[in-house]
């Protein structure tokens, strides 16, 4: 088996409101650092607001994982993690949703609904998301080509 890395970006950190955000600060702090190098202080918090993301690396020939947080689309902090010290894979919905405020503060609701697959550790207190799914089924099937793929034999296949 060939030695491959796949990295899945999972969510931005601060949602669709707060990403949109981040970019109008980034072009106002472009426009005013041409006046201005002082518009660079619209342009750093909103280019972490942008592009800040948070993701899952699996590195199937070493047999690890990382849940990890995406610093200004750059640097990726997390930690590695033996395959071995989870124990069960947990595939559930996620419902997010994200209120945004209009200029007459009328709230608007963003609702995004998807399926997760993650592994848990046996007490259940280390959980990382490997990856989001549009149905079901399909999370099924990558979590059968997880198990076949990193070699997992004492893992339990199915947790809800």
């Amino acid at each position: 088996m060939k030695k491959r890395v796949i990295d899945h970006r999972i969510d931005n950190l601060l949602g669709p409101s707060g990403t949109f955000a981040g970019y109008s600060l980034m072009v106002f702090g472009t426009i005013g650092a041409y006046f201005d190098i002082t518009g660079l202080i619209l342009f750093i918090p909103g280019m972490f607001m942008a592009l800040t993301f948070d993701g899952t690396i699996i590195d199937y020939g070493a047999r690890r994982i990382k849940g990890y947080t995406c610093i200004f689309g750059i640097y990726k902090i997390g930690k590695w993690y033996s395959i071995d010290d989870f124990s069960k894979f947990i595939i559930y919905k996620s419902n997010r949703s994200y209120i945004t405020l209009s200029r007459s503060n009328i709230p608007l609701d963003l609702k995004s609904t998807d399926i997760r697959l993650a592994l848990l550790n046996n007490t259940g207190t280390r959980k990382i998301i490997i990856n989001k799914y549009n149905s079901f089924e399909s999370a099924r099937n990558d979590m059968s080509e997880l198990i076949n793929d990193l070699n997992i034999s004492n893992m339990s296949e199915w947790a809800r």
